[in-house]
């Protein structure tokens, strides 16, 4: 749980930016919407509960909230009695421009309650959720992963890849690929025992085989990775690749067909991950990069990516859901991700870079001892810095409940043309960061905080500070309200202004550009040109003189940089 001093400096955080943030609600008094924060503070996906201030109204301006003693009380019967669990509320108050407000720090859900819901709806039309730092009702399909995910979590049921599956025996698990997993797994860590045990203990051990009534049965996990033919017992293993001809699903090629391949993979999971990965690479289109002085081919999205994400399909689905199936759509210009089952709590669209959960995690141990993937989650944040360092977009997640899709787009964000059409903001003096903003939005229709951030690798509070700042512009638009806001486009846009120099496409370039134009550069002038935190400034500024495109000179408060000269 929070501590008084963190909610004063959240607080004061939240008043400072005047948004929220995920950790913090303001609320002007007591009625419904305050039972609605309480009760998605405490279902937070990040499992720390959250704080909801009472005193400030919807534009941060603190109001107070009068008699603090009465107000408490209040509450303290609100949070004991209209929950399934009650909340034992931290109440804190703090003193804001003159008046007192209430800090209410709300602890977790405790397991066995997940989700916390109000009483009077029951949790599948009651239970909040705090996503973002917006706060909404929590779909029907949400709170049943929830409770199900609870469930698991207790320890009342095993997870589906390891329960028993009572329609085969263990001789369908075959022995030599259960040799040749074991060879790799020691070739790639020498120092493992993996091979020490016979092959009933190295079933037992990796989960892929389990007892009922005193008999030995193959798991999921055991037939999607020792059986030849795993379709034939979950036959929702298959893969599908589809590789269509424009932009649209139905968009039709030269001769009339919807695709130009359509591919089914299956059979153990290790060989599936490899050939749809080959299948995906000779597909792809590559691009020309300069490399000194040598062109260099390259696939048009990183190779890492593509691995990462088949991967990632592969070992988080909801295997339970028969009749579907990983779909992967190669279009012109993205590759869709679509596999069956939402993103598990306590992950969600808005915290997949921190947060990490395990719904298969047989298949996820038997995937990490082959080097195809890391124990503790889904990886998703090496795929947005792999994206960002490539010039791309980050990619775009979408979680329904019944699937999860991650999308990734092919256009280079900062590609000669692009640059060209950023002239016509030259005279608004914008930091890189913001330009990307737009070069974003000149190839997608909105642009959300949370993108921002993954695009920039900048933190929240400076994502709402850039965006609104944007906005005050006029170079954006925003739609919706708060926590549920996103960026666009306006309408119209500034005058176009023809015969400018070409913009840095980098905070890097930036840098170097000024120090070009100097003859030396100080931390002082990245933080002002820039506009970004000192901390940032210095990493920029280490990170040039790593590559030789700087030269430190002087000590300390008099230390500057002067360009340098690559050998």
């Amino acid at each position: 749980m929070f501590t008084r001093e963190q909610a004063g400096q959240l607080l004061d955080e939240a008043l400072s930016a005047r948004t929220e943030l995920a950790e913090v609600e303001c609320k002007t008094g007591i009625g419904n919407a305050l039972q609605h924060a309480m009760c998605a503070a405490a279902n937070r996906r990040d499992g720390n509960g959250g704080i909801v201030v009472v005193g400030v109204d919807e534009d941060f301006n603190v109001v107070g909230v009068g008699d603090v003693g009465v107000v408490q009380k209040q509450i303290a019967d609100l949070a004991s009695q209209v929950y399934n669990v009650p909340l034992r509320l931290g109440m804190e108050p703090l003193e804001r421009n003159g008046l007192t407000v209430l800090a209410l720090i709300v602890p977790p859900c405790p397991p066995g309650h997940r989700p916390c819901h109000l009483l009077r709806h029951g949790p599948l039309k009651g239970a909040w959720v705090r996503v973002g730092n917006t706060t909404r009702l929590m779909r029907a399909d949400e709170a049943r992963r929830e409770i199900a995910a609870d469930e698991v979590a207790r320890g009342a049921v095993s997870p589906f890849d390891r329960t028993p599956y009572l329609q085969a025996g263990i001789d369908v698990l075959d022995d030599s690929l259960i040799e040749d997993y074991v060879s790799r797994v020691k070739k790639l860590h020498p120092t493992s025992r993996i091979d020490s045990a016979n092959r009933e203990q190295f079933l037992r051990d990796v989960s892929a085989v389990a007892e009922a009534s005193g008999k030995w049965y193959p798991t999921p996990a055991g037939l999607l990775f020792f059986c030849r033919e795993p379709k034939r017992y979950l036959p929702q293993v298959k893969v599908e690749f589809l590789h269509l001809w424009g932009p649209e699903f139905t968009s039709p090629g030269p001769d009339g067909s919807m695709w130009r391949a359509n591919l089914e993979f299956s059979g153990p999971l290790p060989r599936v991950i490899d050939e749809v990965k080959h299948a995906l690479l000779e597909r792809i289109a590559t691009r020309g990069v300069m490399d000194g002085f040598q062109r260099r081919d390259r696939p048009e999205y990183p190779e890492f990516v593509l691995r990462e994400a088949i991967v990632n399909a592969v070992a988080h689905r909801d295997y339970t859901l028969r009749g579907s199936r990983i779909q992967i759509r190669l279009y012109p210009d993205r590759i869709e991700f679509q596999s069956p089952g939402g993103l598990l709590p306590p992950v969600t669209v808005d915290n997949i870079e921190n947060e990490h959960a395990t719904r298969n995690e047989a298949i996820v141990g038997l995937l990490s001892e082959l080097d195809y993937m890391e124990e503790r989650g889904w990886g998703y944040d090496k795929i947005v810095r792999e994206l960002r360092e490539a010039g791309l977009a980050p990619p775009q997640i979408e979680d329904t409940g019944a699937s999860f899709t991650l999308t990734v787009k092919s256009h280079v964000l900062m590609a000669p043309e692009t640059v060209e059409w950023l002239k016509q903001y030259a005279s608004f003096d914008l930091t890189p960061h913001e330009r990307l903003s737009l070069a974003y939005l000149r190839v997608n229709e909105r642009l959300y905080n949370r993108d921002y951030v993954r695009l920039t690798g900048a933190d929240r509070v400076e994502a709402t500070q850039t965006l609104r700042r944007l906005t005050d512009l006029d170079l954006l638009s925003m739609k919706g309200r708060r926590g549920g806001a996103f960026y666009v486009l306006p309408a119209r846009q500034p005058t176009p202004i023809t015969g400018l120099f070409k913009l840095p496409a980098s905070e890097q370039e930036a840098v170097l550009a000024i120090a070009r134009e100097r003859g030396r550069v100080v931390r002082r002038d990245v933080i002002e040109k820039l506009r970004c935190p000192p901390r940032r400034a210095t990493a920029l500024l280490a990170e040039l003189v790593s590559r030789g495109d700087l030269v430190p000179r002087g000590s300390k408060r008099g230390r500057y940089y002067e360009p340098g000269v690559r050998k």
